[in-house]
């Protein structure tokens, strides 16, 4: 069995529940719930947004008493399918027989998917910024990072030092990097 016989976009959902940008399925109106007043939702039935304007409300967004239409976009989300998307990208750079159990391979490969979606997320927004910020100042406060030697000098793991969860993901595999041996059963033949 492999982790990515059953994977769900929830498995990434649950991993990252603070994940940006916002995941368009935690604004999705949803019925018999309560709203209140500022609430933005998407109503998947007008593929539009909504903002409450009632101090609280259970009516759907269409009704015009309480809620105004609000200017927004579900790019500006984290869909679904982008998450499908990154297990894509993320399963073709992903060795899940390095690890020692399924547990560990789904949560490392998580990360990866996760550095993924934020590259993708990153070119579409068209960023120049190819890697992670490492030191920054204001004034005469400064603070800096750095990126484990181990990680940033490795040929194989570099590239994923653009993102924090690049960073997090190179360095819960490279313990599973180091000294590993596949043995495998056979036998000689006499010419």
């Amino acid at each position: 069995m492999s982790i990515f016989d059953n994977l769900t976009e929830d498995a990434f959902k649950t991993q990252f529940p603070r994940f940006t940008p916002m995941y368009l399925s935690d604004i999705t109106y949803e019925t018999e719930q309560t709203y209140f007043k500022d609430d933005i939702v998407y109503y998947t039935v007008t593929q539009k947004f909504y903002k409450c304007k009632k101090q609280t409300t259970t009516n759907l967004p269409t009704v015009e008493a309480d809620w105004d239409l609000y200017n927004d976009s579900v790019l500006n989300y984290t869909q679904d399918s982008d998450i499908l998307e990154a297990y894509g990208e993320a399963e073709i750079n992903f060795n899940e027989s390095l690890f020692p159990d399924e547990t560990t391979a789904l949560r490392v490969f998580l990360f990866l998917a996760a550095h993924y979606l934020t590259v993708d997320f990153q070119n579409a927004l068209g960023g120049t910024n190819i890697g992670i910020t490492t030191s920054k100042s204001v004034g005469s406060v400064s603070e800096s990072y750095t990126i484990p030697p181990y990680i940033q000098n490795s040929p194989a793991l570099s590239i994923y030092c653009t993102t924090g969860y690049g960073i997090k993901y190179s360095s819960l595999l490279y313990p599973y990097l180091i000294g590993n041996v596949m043995l495998f059963r056979g036998g000689t033949t006499i010419a």
